[in-house]
């Protein structure tokens, strides 16, 4: 266990070298970048947070409320992005659909670490997670929140989830890869981008069998909109912690049964899409 910790923090180091050097060889390129990703995230928030200001709100929630939500929601997604966004890690069926499923097995450390680890980008990956610091601290101070020790647990413990719930769908989805690579290598990007589309939205007034839905089977709702409800209100009721818990054991439970399931298929068939010349279809 001390070993594969100590592993597991080298090659953070290790691919957080890579990262700055990746960074700082192109000023012109990282500009470039920096900006870009900054006007497709600000341009996402932009329809809900007009909308909010606008109206003095929207969904059930203040425009500053909403604000709070945003900012969760970026936060949580910009420390899963940071963590697993590199390489595809995030997006788990474009390797295993394009066949690079090889290179990891034939790597000398086990396939869990290299999953763990792979992602990580603290420099050119920490945008999001430093937009969405500013925003909740500025929703913070705007609401007056009276901050906790509980309260931060309870914050990363919602982050924690998220991350979560994100990685798990996408490897419960993407593991659909193995079988049909060609047809599914994008399907975990489609959960993903459908996960960012709708879970900045306030979900308060929707049909009570689409909220089911948005909490259970699709947990768009888990994401930002039931952890910002729980942070900024006493709702009086534990389902707001144990729900969460609950829908991201079971689909954590259901993404290693089918990635295991779909490793066997894989060492058995290797990526079918390849002809014999190498040539991929």
């Amino acid at each position: 266990m001390a070993d594969n910790i100590r592993s597991i923090f080298r090659l953070y180091r290790l691919y957080a070298v890579m990262d700055l050097k990746w960074l700082i060889q192109d000023w012109t390129n990282t500009i470039i970048i920096l900006v870009s990703e900054s006007l497709q995230t600000l341009s996402s928030m932009a329809g809900v947070l007009l909308l909010a200001v606008r109206f003095g709100g929207v969904g059930g929630l203040s425009a500053d409320e909403v604000l709070f939500l945003l900012g969760f929601y970026e936060l949580a997604h910009g420390v899963a992005w940071m963590i697993f966004g590199n390489y595809n890690i995030a997006h788990i069926s474009r390797r295993i659909g394009r066949g690079q499923v090889d290179h990891m097995l034939i790597q000398p450390r086990p396939l869990w670490m290299q999953l763990l680890t792979e992602g990580f980008m603290p420099f050119s990956g920490s945008f999001g997670l430093i937009l969405g610091i500013v925003l909740t601290v500025t929703a913070v101070s705007r609401l007056h929140i009276a901050l906790s020790p509980l309260w931060v647990l309870m914050l990363c413990y919602y982050i924690l989830i998220h991350i979560v719930l994100r990685l798990a769908q996408s490897a419960m989805y993407g593991s659909l890869a193995f079988w049909y690579p060609v047809a599914c290598e994008e399907i975990s990007s489609t959960i993903l981008d459908m996960n960012t589309q709708v879970a900045r939205f306030p979900l308060f007034g929707l049909p009570s069998w689409l909220m089911a839905v948005f909490h259970t089977v699709l947990p768009i709702g888990l994401l930002a909109y039931l952890p910002a409800l729980a942070l900024l209100r006493d709702l009086g009721i534990h389902v707001e912690i144990t729900l969460p818990f609950i829908v991201a054991g079971v689909f954590v439970t259901a993404a290693v049964i089918l990635f295991q399931k779909g490793l066997k298929h894989y060492e058995q068939y290797s990526c079918q899409r390849y002809k014999d010349m190498g040539h991929r279809c």
